[in-house]
């Protein structure tokens, strides 16, 4: 019988808005003022014990951008990869989802806080930019062309009225 993988399990988010017919969707992207030779990316991590890929995106979008209005959307794919030999893992699946958020904010800096991983007090620039400008790199954007039409979906299904 073949030898399970050992890997790590990452969450990453698409964190997509519509302010207005005129800006069209935009998708948050955050870039390491620390390491500007990481590059444009999004948010994601590794995920904790017990928590899902959906739960790990929300958690990682918050605590590295500190966006504000996030709401989960869903899953879209994950994505396996073999990691250098000098890692505690031999490979690393990240799963993509695309979240929903109401932060009016264009630009910003945030500092991640505390959260006993290897993300605290990074300090990032968080940007949300149109998606066909977004620039972000690495290959995180493989899925953004699938998120897009399913949250412009969402975004124009009737919403339930609260009571």
């Amino acid at each position: 019988m073949p030898e399970p993988l050992k890997f790590r399990q990452r969450g990453a988010a698409y964190v997509l808005r519509r302010r207005t017919e005129q800006t069209g969707i935009e998708v948050l992207v955050m870039l390491h003022q620390d390491h500007p030779e990481a590059g444009v990316q999004i948010p994601g991590g590794g995920a904790r014990p017990g928590e899902t890929p959906g739960e790990t995106a929300m958690r990682e979008a918050f605590e590295e951008t500190g966006v504000q209005g996030l709401e989960f959307g869903e899953v879209l794919g994950s994505k396996l990869i073999a990691v250098p030999e000098w890692t505690a893992h031999d490979h690393q699946v990240t799963t993509y989802s695309w979240l929903a958020a109401t932060d009016a904010r264009t630009a910003w800096d945030h500092t991640v806080a505390v959260t006993g991983d290897e993300d605290d007090g990074l300090r990032m620039r968080c940007e949300f930019r149109p998606v066909a400008a977004a620039g972000i790199d690495w290959g995180l954007d493989w899925l953004l062309d699938f998120a897009v039409p399913r949250f412009a979906a969402w975004w124009e299904a009737p919403k339930p009225v609260s009571a």
